[in-house]
C-alpha cells in the first residue's frame, strides 16, 4: 500500500492523539483533532496553529510534571508552593522550568529545574569540559551526579543531558547540598 504525505500526517496526528494524557487531555486531543481536520482540508495555517497550541499544552503538562521532582521541605524548613512554566521558543530559547523556595528562620534556598531548553546544550559543554568547568567553580558530587559549585555556593547539576538542577540561596552550604541530594531524580527519569 502506498502512503501519501497526507496519510502519513494523519497517522502521525492519530499517534499524538493516542499519547495525550489525562490532564489537559481533552484540550490537547481537541487541538490535535482540529489540526488533523485543518490538514485534511488543506488549511496549512490552521494546521500549524492547532499543532502549536497542542504543543504548548503538552509543554505545560510536562512543566507541571517537573514539580514532582522538587524535594519536600527538609526537617525544620517550610516551602512555598512549587511554580512551573513552559516558555515558547521566543523566550529563553524555549524549555520547561519548575522551582520552589524553602525557608528556615531568615534563610532561603531555591531549587530550580530547567529542561528541554536549547540553552542546556551550552551549559553541558561547559560542565563536561574540565578546563571550562574549573573556571565556573569547584566540582561536587551529589549522589551519582557530578556538578559544579560556584563561588557563591550555587550548585548546578546536569541530569540525563536533558535537565539542569540548580540550588542556591543564603542558607548554609550543607543545607544546599542536602536539598540537591533530595531532588527526586527518578521523577526526572520518567519524563
Amino acid at each position: 500500500m502506498q502512503r501519501t504525505p497526507r496519510t502519513l500526517a494523519s497517522l502521525g496526528l492519530a499517534a499524538l492523539l493516542a499519547c495525550a494524557g489525562t490532564a489537559q487531555a481533552d484540550d490537547i486531543k481537541e487541538a490535535l483533532e482540529e489540526a488533523l481536520k485543518a490538514y485534511n482540508q488543506g488549511d496549512m495555517s490552521g494546521t500549524k496553529e492547532n499543532l502549536g497550541y497542542a504543543t504548548q499544552l503538552l509543554n505545560e503538562k510536562s512543566a507541571d510534571a517537573l514539580t514532582k521532582a522538587l524535594p519536600a521541605p527538609l526537617p525544620g524548613w517550610e516551602a512555598d508552593e512549587a511554580q512551573s512554566s513552559s516558555a515558547g521558543a521566543a523566550l529563553f530559547g524555549g524549555g520547561l522550568q519548575a522551582s520552589r523556595t524553602y525557608n528556615k528562620d531568615d534563610h532561603y534556598i531555591e531549587v530550580e529545574i530547567v529542561g528541554d531548553s536549547p540553552m542546556l546544550s551550552q551549559m553541558m559543554v561547559v560542565m563536561t569540559n574540565p578546563a571550562l568547568a574549573g573556571s565556573m567553580g569547584k566540582s561536587v558530587k551529589i549522589g551519582k551526579q557530578r556538578g559544579i559549585q560556584d563561588e557563591n555556593g550555587k550548585i548546578m547539576l546536569i541530569i540525563n543531558n536533558r535537565f539542569m538542577v540548580s540550588v542556591e540561596g543564603d542558607a548554609e552550604q550543607a543545607d544546599k547540598l542536602a536539598y540537591a541530594e533530595a531532588v527526586k531524580l527518578e521523577a526526572l527519569n520518567e519524563l
